[in-house]
């Protein structure tokens, strides 16, 4: 005990491992084979780089490493990433080991995809690629906390080890900023990422945004509050994004980076149009094209990696500054005390005081100041890890502006007033000659709610009824997916809302598994659940008397009696079929199905279900007159292990919120990803996948799959 304590006590003064300051070494490509030992001085491919404590950025395309391609300015090119290993070597001692919160690693920042490995074991995983190498999400954080596992850390010499994973050409690629890299306690390190205060301010921004929004939604006419509002919140999410929160609540750094600098780039725009419409000018023709410039640089920033964006707006920022000098100060000045000097006077510091007063421009030169001052602050301070005295001078700047617009609220607010009391008088009189018109109108309301009642009343008849007629048509489906020796099934039944268009059938005989159909009906409502109910019995029927015929001359026969049972319905019936024997044999018939796919155990992918070489193998579909296509079949073997998917159109059409489809193609990489089991585990993950994609939306078709499995 004792000595633990004197452990725990010793770290308490112990130094943090700056990593910047160890040498590292570094090498194209990666393998697991590398992370567990150091490279030998001078052993190729690695290439050492010197430590430079607190500041040894490891930007990837600036190291020098074999191989790498020539940078580009504003190439819209992405190239394939690239994968790199940074290894730094760096020694334990006894408090480090046994730190009470733990042992922590810190990194400015890292990106593109990364996995971090202590001495061999990966303990960090932010590498999200494709089956094709391509980025998915890309995770570009600046200042990482990693939680370093103590039971591998070593007692002496240890070996951390980082893929990194990205274009080879952009700057984000490594480690690139130049520091702190540091290996720490974890409650230390954690500390130092607290930032309250930094999110108190940034919730102050974003509340005086959303507060002078609704003021301007109020008083349409008061442009300036639209523009401080813009202002403000464009300045919030810009210090949010540089967050470290803001890696937690958003996984893709792509969107963050695209919301940082558009914030960015479209802030100035925003403060000269407040300006302008604070003074009762239109927005000028410069700060539209400023904001047109940078608006557009903010949405190619989005599709191009390139760093220059950000260069062209570092050099170019002093635009608008020199602008708002010259034309919010020193022209109303200059206006103002040449109106002064006309007048007169001799006293040249009086005009200039009466110009100073008459022109308006304390606000903005005031505001100008604060601003100006602050970043003179922030440069000579360098406080890193600090609250930013920017963010103060932005802080003093909204409430001035908050303040002054406020004012105007006040005048305007006692104006009104003033037209309220005339107006008030106006009302009385105008009230009483209402009153005898509301009389007249009252007997009128009453049977408008008497006749709402009755409406109401008989809505929730209709709904009690569509409950019923959907738990009887769900009564003529089967309950359970048959499964045997040869076959495993399962199905997913998801109507939109009370009756379904969609339907489904098994074909037994005793425990064999003879077929299959899925269909669907066109339309909505009840006709189309009727219906369903028709086909199913009809092909039930069909199924076993019609054995003897192929499926193709099955659907022929089975169209003829649709048509002659419904010759006046405006609906026709798609569906997929499908014969089955116990030694894996299938024939397939489709009378313009939706889908249907293909997974084999000894394929990568799963493939539509298709006959080679032909793209049009579909029938028409069946209860419509005049058709003159004949319905086809295609027979094939399935193995042990290989699945077939059959689905209707409210799996592929269903859309997300950005009205995105799910599609043929969700189906396919749903398929292709599914988990090893049995087909009810596998049809579940293709519906979580599908419901996934359309969360937050509303989906207004019918959905039913059927999955066949071959055992």
């Amino acid at each position: 005990m004792l000595a633990l304590l004197a452990l725990a006590a010793s770290r308490l003064g112990a130094e943090p491992i700056d990593l910047s300051a160890h040498e590292a070494y570094v090498r194209n490509g990666f393998s697991l084979e590398w992370v567990f030992q150091t490279p030998l001085p001078g052993e190729a491919p690695w290439v050492a780089v010197p430590g430079a404590p607190g500041d040894r950025p490891l930007s990837m395309r600036d190291l020098g490493l074999p191989g790498a391609p020539a940078r580009r300015a504003f190439s819209i090119e992405r190239l394939k990433p690239s994968r790199y290993t940074v290894m730094i070597p760096f020694d334990a001692d006894e408090g480090l080991l046994a730190s009470r919160t733990g042992v922590g690693l810190f990194l400015a920042s890292v990106g593109q995809n990364w996995q971090i490995y202590l001495n061999g074991s990966l303990v960090r995983d932010e590498a999200f690629t494709s089956g094709d190498g391509t980025m998915r999400v890309e995770r570009s954080v600046r200042g990482a906390l990693v939680e370093l596992d103590a039971r591998y850390l070593r007692r002496g010499r240890n070996q951390l080890s980082i893929m990194i994973a990205g274009d080879p050409r952009e700057a984000v690629t490594g480690l690139a900023a130049g520091g702190p890299y540091l290996i720490d306690a974890y409650g230390t390190l954690e500390s130092t990422r607290r930032e309250g205060l930094k999110l108190m301010l940034i919730g102050i921004y974003f509340f005086f945004g959303l507060y002078h929004a609704i003021l301007f939604a109020s008083r349409p006419k008061a442009r300036s509050y639209l523009y401080f509002a813009i202002a403000s919140g464009l300045l919030s999410v810009y210090l949010f994004c540089r967050t470290y929160i803001v890696y937690d609540v958003i996984l893709d750094t792509r969107v963050i980076a695209g919301l940082e600098y558009a914030s960015l780039f479209l802030l100035a725009p925003a403060i000269l149009a407040f300006f302008d419409a604070e003074r009762g000018r239109a927005v000028s023709v410069f700060a539209k094209a400023y904001a047109l410039v940078f608006g557009l640089a903010a949405v190619l920033r989005l599709f191009i990696w390139s760093d220059e964006l950000a260069t062209l707006w570092r050099y170019t920022i002093a635009l608008p500054a020199l602008y708002a000098l010259a034309f919010d100060v020193v022209k109303p000045m200059a206006d103002a005390l040449r109106s002064s000097s006309r007048s007169g006077s001799d006293r040249p510091l009086a005009a200039l005081a009466r110009a100073v007063a008459d022109s308006g421009v304390i606000k903005p030169l005031s505001a100008i100041a604060v601003v100006g001052l602050a970043a003179l602050l922030d440069a000579f301070a360098g406080l890193a890890g600090a609250v930013s005295f920017m963010d103060y001078g932005y802080l003093l700047l909204v409430f001035g502006i908050g303040a002054t617009l406020a004012g105007q609220f006040v005048r305007a607010h006692n104006d009104s007033e003033a037209l309220g009391a005339d107006l008030a008088r106006r009302v009385a009189a105008r009230s009483r000659e209402l009153e005898s018109t509301l009389a007249a109108q009252e007997g009128l309301s009453v049977g408008l709610s008497e006749a709402s009642e009755r409406l109401k009343a008989r809505l929730e008849l209709s709904a009690r009824d569509t409950r019923v007629a959907a738990r009887v048509q769900q009564g003529f489906f089967p309950s359970a997916a048959p499964r045997n020796e040869a076959w495993d099934t399962a199905f997913a039944f998801i109507p939109a809302g009370g009756v379904s268009g969609d339907f489904y059938d098994f074909y037994r005989r005793g425990d064999r598994l003879d077929g299959l159909v899925v269909g669907d009906v066109t339309g909505s409502g009840i006709a189309p659940g009727l219906i369903t109910v028709l086909a199913r019995s009809l092909f039930h029927r069909a199924f076993h008397e019609l054995r003897g015929r192929s499926l193709g001359s099955m659907l022929e026969s089975i169209n003829e009696e649709l048509i002659a049972e419904l010759p006046a319905a405006d609906h026709s019936v798609s569906v997929a079929l499908l014969r089955l024997d116990s030694s894996g044999g299938v024939e397939y018939s489709s009378a313009n199905h939706a889908g249907a796919l293909y997974l084999g155990a000894d394929r990568a992918r799963a493939a539509p279900l298709r006959p080679k070489g032909q793209s049009e193998y579909k029938g028409p579909p069946l209860g419509r007159r005049g058709a003159d296509e004949p319905y086809t079949s295609m027979r094939f073997r399935l193995q042990k292990g290989d699945v077939v998917l059959v689905y209707t159109d409210g799996f592929a059409g269903a859309e997300n919120v950005d009205a995105a489809p799910f599609g043929e193609s969700g189906m396919l990489e749903a398929l292709t990803s599914a988990p090893e089991g049995d087909a009810a585990q596998m049809l579940d993950f293709i519906v979580r996948e599908w419901r996934f994609h359309v969360s937050g939306a509303r989906v207004s078709e019918d959905a039913t799959a059927v999955l066949l499995k071959r055992l």
